[in-house]
């Protein structure tokens, strides 16, 4: 895909299977340029250690993988030379805390935390900085990801406005900036049910960033993999335990979301903009996704989801054409009714077409003649009903493939 690297998301670090998968993981990066580095999720190791009555001891509890694996060669090395951790919140700690934990490591770190719910961060305010400056070596904002709910997050899917007075204060401080990409967020798991809107998230906010005038020194797809955040674009393990109805590798598969990815990050390398954004291997690529319930459905028994009034019935896609194409159009139908036909030009195009309806949904790539030339293949169906059981706000995502069979049926998920 064109990937660097692995955030390694660690919750409780004390768990007997961490050191294990840790040591699978530096082996299979070994002798390779693939990197990987840790993330501390003291958010999720807070409250795996409140559940099990043991003591924590936040950032100390990874003492030991970091004592083993900083001087890795498969661990990555931040623009300062020094290995680099990052954290998924700042679990309450002050600034002395951190401090006195970075000296734990001799201070031997690029230390780039998600630190943004700490008051004044999104506003780079001169208080924060005089009270983090000293503790951070760059800063990654999390929530900015996607549309805000009830507080942190953009305006509108796509939307990077969060992220830019945050990477000009950093910037101004000699830090470096890690901005974050993703698709979407739904979850009825972990004790939360929440909506944070895709649509057209992942495009537009590849094409904010490639605009930006600052532009970030990394970015990071927030893709957890197990499953119940919805945001996978890759293979979803049995050993994740995603078994809940909304999210399996056969049902709600992903993966055609890479060719995308992957034709931003070539872009991104070359400072490029979503005009100069080639597909892999030279042939257009393309995905189409949506949702499989309505926004007028009602399940009984089940809650909507916080932020379901944000969903829309659209059919949202993105395509990639080599340098040189001309006249291409893509046509989206949604239950047997062409929605919209709409011209599409070299580099990344996308959209959204509206008033879908229930049953088989479809995107057609035309040449100059009008002629079908790729179309994605089959998938779920959307539904008159409920057949889930609940308010399943993730997406079918399909890919443009030659000869797909658009309009031969849908598989009810």
């Amino acid at each position: 895909m064109g990937l660097d690297g692995f955030a390694l998301n660690i919750g409780d670090a004390t768990q007997s299977f961490v050191a294990t998968t840790v040591e699978y993981l530096f082996g299979a990066a070994a002798g390779t340029n693939f990197k990987l580095f840790i993330s501390m999720d003291l958010s999720a190791s807070g409250a795996a250690c409140a559940a099990s009555s043991t003591s924590c001891n936040g950032p100390y509890d990874y003492y030991n993988i970091f004592k083993q694996y900083l001087g890795n060669s498969a661990y990555y090395a931040g623009p300062n030379g020094q290995p680099m951790i990052s954290t998924f919140s700042a679990s309450n700690l002050t600034n002395t805390d951190w401090t006195n934990w970075k000296q734990t490591l001799a201070n031997q770190m690029h230390f780039i935390p998600d630190f943004d719910a700490t008051d004044g961060y999104y506003q780079a305010a001169d208080g924060w900085w005089s009270y983090w400056g000293n503790v951070v070596d760059g800063l990654f904002s999390w929530e900015a990801a996607w549309p805000a709910i009830g507080g942190l997050g953009g305006s509108y899917p796509g939307d990077v406005s969060p992220d830019l007075p945050v990477i000009a204060g950093a910037y101004s401080h000699s830090k470096s900036y890690m901005i974050a990409l993703s698709t979407l967020q739904f979850k009825d798991a972990y004790g939360t049910n929440i909506y944070r809107a895709g649509d057209l998230n992942l495009p537009t906010r590849m094409q904010n960033i490639l605009n930006m005038t600052n532009q970030p020194d990394f970015v990071q797809v927030i893709t957890w993999n197990d499953g119940p955040e919805s945001h996978y674009i890759g293979n979803l393990w049995s050993e994740s335990g995603s078994s809940t109805p909304y999210c399996s590798q056969a049902a709600f598969p992903h993966n055609a979301w890479q060719p995308l990815i992957t034709s931003f990050i070539a872009a991104f390398k070359a400072g490029g903009s979503t005009a100069s954004m080639a597909p892999p291997g030279g042939q257009a690529a393309g995905a189409l996704w949506y949702k499989t319930i309505l926004q007028s459905e009602s399940c009984p028994g089940a809650a909507q989801p916080e932020g379901f009034s944000s969903g829309t019935d659209t059919l949202n896609w993105a395509v990639v054409l080599p340098s040189g194409s001309s006249g291409m159009q893509v046509r989206g139908t949604s239950g047997g009714n062409v929605l919209q036909t709409v011209r599409v030009y070299p580099g990344m195009s996308f959209g959204s077409f509206g008033g879908v309806q229930a049953g088989v949904q479809f995107l057609e790539l035309l040449d100059s003649s009008g002629n079908v030339v790729m179309a994605t293949g089959q998938g779920g169906c959307v539904a008159a009903n409920c057949p889930d059981g609940l308010y399943n706000m993730n997406y079918q995502v399909l890919g443009l493939v030659q000869g797909g069979n658009g309009g031969s049926g849908c598989t009810n998920v």
